[in-house]
C-alpha cells in the first residue's frame, strides 16, 4: 500500500481536528460558546436573589447578605483564574508529543479538589445567608425553595417529553 505524504498530513490533520472539536465544545459553555448552561446558572442565581428580595430583609440584613455575597463573589473570581489556566494546561498535554499520564493525573485531581473546595464555599456562603434570616423567614424561604424546586421539576420533565417526541 503506497501511502504520499500529503495523505499522512492529511490524516493527522484530520485525527488532530478529531481531537479538538470535542474539547472546544467542553471549553465552549465557559467561553460563551454554548448560553444555554450559563443563562440557567444565571436563572438559577436570579432565583434565589429574587428569593431573599421577596423575604422582607431589614436593611442589616441586606448589608450583612451583601458583604457576604461580595466575599463570595472575590472568591470566585481567583478560583475562576484557576479553572481557566488549569484548562490551558489540559489544552497542552493533548498538543504535546507524548502523552503525560502522571501530569494528567495530576491535572484531574487538581480540578477535582478545587470543585471540591468550591462547593464548600458555595455552601458555607448560603449557611453564611440563612443564619442572618429569621426563624419566619426561614420558614418563608423553605416553602418558596419547594415551590421552586417543583417548578424547575415539572419543567425538566415537559423539556424531556418534548425531546422524546418524534420528529
Amino acid at each position: 500500500m503506497n501511502i504520499s505524504r500529503l495523505s499522512i498530513q492529511k490524516m493527522i490533520a484530520i485525527t488532530a481536528l478529531a481531537m479538538a472539536i470535542p474539547m472546544s465544545a467542553q471549553a465552549g459553555h465557559h467561553e460563551g460558546g454554548d448560553k444555554k448552561p450559563h443563562s440557567e446558572m444565571r436563572r438559577h442565581h436570579q432565583g434565589e436573589m429574587g428569593m431573599l428580595k421577596k423575604l422582607d430583609l431589614s436593611d442589616a440584613q441586606q448589608t450583612r447578605i451583601d458583604q457576604i455575597m461580595k466575599q463570595q463573589k472575590e472568591t470566585m473570581k481567583a478560583t475562576m483564574a484557576d479553572r481557566r489556566s488549569q484548562r490551558d494546561e489540559m489544552k497542552s498535554l493533548v498538543e504535546q508529543d507524548a502523552f503525560d499520564a502522571a501530569k494528567a493525573e495530576r491535572l484531574i485531581a487538581q480540578q477535582q479538589d478545587r470543585e471540591r473546595a468550591s462547593k464548600m464555599s458555595m455552601l458555607r456562603t448560603q449557611h453564611e445567608i440563612y443564619k442572618v434570616l429569621t426563624p419566619e423567614q426561614r420558614e418563608k424561604a423553605k416553602v418558596m425553595r419547594a415551590q421552586w424546586k417543583e417548578k424547575m421539576s415539572e419543567r425538566r420533565s415537559k423539556n424531556r417529553d418534548e425531546a422524546a417526541k418524534p420528529l
